[in-house]
């Protein structure tokens, strides 16, 4: 396969990755949007419940940016003090930390199963709600399909010269690789997807670990802008 294909192959797997986490947001979105917002609002009152309800939204929603974006409503609307809303995105970031965690496991196996049971659930769905989960199924094994084939991707190339070439720019410039995730995450409105792909990118030893610290903290910076711009 020649390395013009792969690169192919590999923005398709990343374009993979993040449908398949849109799809997860979506669905629980939509499924448990509304509660989602009255159990943070409700967990606003303390600096500890705001915490752990930072994290369980994060973790449903598989986005710190949704999160950011919720609280930056109360924090406008007067809400919320600041206080517990710098908890709840204390909690937003180690939620991320938790999702990646999980992902990166291997339980790539688990993908086929996950997008049959989404499809079957979601033909034979009466009503919406089943129909979200179901999405977040599919969005699920989507996500782990996405992750194994990227590594099967890079596992030939890993000392290929062009390669390396494309990204000796990123792993040189810590400035750049940070741009570079802060822009994708603020398109995909997810530092999930990227935290995976950066994470994916230095186990296969493609990018060194400080060009991998600077994609993550890219990835926080991005994570920040929606609810900025937003708010």
């Amino acid at each position: 396969m020649t390395f013009p294909v792969t690169l192919l192959d590999l923005a398709g797997c990343i374009a993979l990755l993040l449908w398949g986490t849109h799809m997860v947001q979506k669905g629980v979105q939509r499924a448990f949007g509304p509660r989602l917002r009255s159990m943070l609002a409700g967990a606003l009152k303390t600096r500890f419940h705001a915490f752990i309800a930072g994290i369980g939204v994060t973790a449903m929603l598989q986005s710190s940016t949704a999160t950011g974006l919720m609280v930056a409503g109360f924090t406008a609307a007067g809400m919320v003090e600041l206080v517990p809303a710098l908890a709840v995105m204390l909690g937003a970031n180690v939620g991320t930390t938790l999702v990646v965690q999980l992902l990166s496991f291997n339980v790539a196996a688990l993908s086929p199963a996950l997008i049959l049971v989404g499809v079957v659930m979601f033909r034979r769905a009466a009503n919406a709600m089943p129909r979200d989960l179901a999405q977040v199924l599919i969005g699920l094994g989507l996500m782990l399909m996405s992750l194994h084939r990227l590594i099967d991707l890079i596992t030939p190339y890993e000392d290929a010269p062009d390669l390396r070439m494309l990204m000796g720019a990123v792993s040189t410039t810590p400035l750049v690789a940070m741009l570079v995730a802060a822009v994708m995450t603020w398109i995909a409105h997810s530092s999930v997807a990227v935290v995976l792909l950066a994470m994916s990118l230095a186990v296969k030893g493609v990018v060194p670990p400080e060009a991998a610290f600077a994609l993550v903290v890219g990835a926080n910076v991005g994570s920040a802008l929606n609810p900025v711009l937003e708010a």
